[in-house]
Parts: C-alpha cells; sequence; structure tokens
C-alpha cells in the first residue's frame, strides 16, 4: 500500500468525526498516470476503517482505496488514507531502474539476489549478495576495489563517494532570488504540481536523512546481536 498525503486530496466530505477523502490526485498503480480519482461513496466498511474504488480516468481500471476510521481521532481530523498499489509493496527493484547512473550489472545482481532469497535458496542468496555489495564498491572504487577485502573497501567508499552533494545541491534551488524560495515565502503562487514535486523533496529529504541511515542502525545492530 502507498499512503496518500494528505496535499494530493483535493477535496473531503465529513464521515462521522473525521473527513476523508472525496477527490484524490495519485499515480495509477496501473497506468502510472497521474489523475484525480472520485472516491466510491459505496464504501464497505469495519471497526477500523473503510474499503471503497475509485476507476482511474486514463486506463478506466479500478483501484482501491483504503481509508483509516477507527478511534483515535480528533473532532475533525483527517483520517489516513492509502491506495493499494502493489509496486509500492515491492522491494527496491522497482524504483532504482529509473534512476539515473545506476549499474546495469547492479540491478541484475540485485534481482536474483532477490528472486533466489524469496526461493528459499540461502546459499544462492549468500553468493547474490555478495556480488551486489561488489558491484556497489566496484562502481564508486574503480581500480581500487580489486584485491581488496570488502571491509577495507567499504572503508575507503566515503573517500570516494560524495555523500554531501545531494543535499549540497538544494542550496541552488532555495537561494533568495530563486523561484522556488519565492515561492517559499509566499511572494509567487505556488501551482499544485509544484506542491507535488515539493513534497516528494521532503519525502527525500527526510529519507536520506533520517529514515536511511537509522533502517541501516536497526538492520547492523540485528546482524551484530544475532552473531555475538
Amino acid at each position: 500500500m502507498r499512503r496518500i498525503n494528505p496535499g494530493s486530496v483535493n477535496s473531503y466530505i465529513r464521515y462521522g468525526n473525521v473527513k476523508i477523502p472525496k477527490c484524490i490526485q495519485s499515480e495509477c498503480p496501473e497506468c502510472r498516470n497521474t489523475n484525480e480519482f472520485v472516491i466510491n461513496a459505496n464504501f464497505q466498511s469495519s471497526k477500523n476503517g473503510l474499503l471503497t474504488e475509485s476507476s482511474c480516468p486514463t486506463c478506466k481500471k479500478s483501484t482501491v482505496f483504503i481509508i483509516m476510521t477507527k478511534d483515535g481521532h480528533d473532532e475533525g481530523e483527517h483520517a489516513d488514507t492509502y491506495i493499494y498499489d502493489i509496486q509500492a509493496s515491492k522491494h527496491l527493484i522497482n524504483h532504482i531502474e529509473s534512476l539515473p547512473n545506476i549499474p546495469k550489472d547492479l540491478i541484475r545482481a540485485y534481482r536474483s539476489a532477490i528472486n533466489v532469497h524469496q526461493t528459499r535458496e540461502n546459499s544462492a542468496t549468500a553468493v547474490m549478495s555478495k556480488r551486489v555489495i561488489e558491484s556497489i564498491l566496484k562502481h564508486f572504487l574503480k581500480e581500487k576495489s580489486k584485491g581488496q577485502p570488502l571491509s577495507q573497501q567499504l572503508e575507503i567508499l566515503p573517500n570516494h563517494v560524495d555523500l554531501a552533494k545531494p543535499i549540497q545541491s538544494l542550496s541552488q534551488l532555495l537561494q533568495a532570488e530563486s523561484s522556488l524560495n519565492k515561492m517559499l515565502e509566499l511572494e509567487t503562487e505556488m501551482d499544485y504540481e509544484t506542491t507535488s514535486l515539493l513534497v516528494d523533496l521532503l519525502e527525500n529529504i527526510i529519507e536520506y536523512l533520517f529514515v536511511l541511515p537509522g533502517k541501516i542502525e536497526v538492520t547492523h545492530n540485528k546482524i551484530a546481536k544475532k552473531f555475538h
């Protein structure tokens, strides 16, 4: 499932003590076009929420929406809403293929690692996982990766990757006279497409600075605990 950001809800209706979406601007799970979905009022209700559908204006396929209405909402609060998007629930492989500068051999190795893991082929998963790590290090370290154990390659990796570049590049977008900065300061109007891009940017920054480091730390601690 993929959570619908409140900024993507064009209009609401009231359902009990909460507001639920009526019209949602979202990417279609089928055709991947961004459209306005008008939520079907024929809800299937449970104690935790509502299940409903809406048809994509482009491909006409029906899409499922889950609206959480369980107790705990304050009066007039917006209910959390999710769209059933199987691609969003799958592995990273569904997202990295469209990113720039991703080595093709890395994508192939990662896909193979996922496939063998899902078939519970443990030895094959270990082999392919090592190949993924080697491919990542080779991409950044080039010749310096040859003959070096993985531990040493990982140790010198930060010397060859500009980890600050993604954040520092944002400074150009937010200079005092930039169009985006003027919009943030409410000096000029911001259209819906720009607000959607802005929300994406917020999510990316949070993921880069908080989510990914946190996930790596949690996984590291779990692995360390298992083997000690």
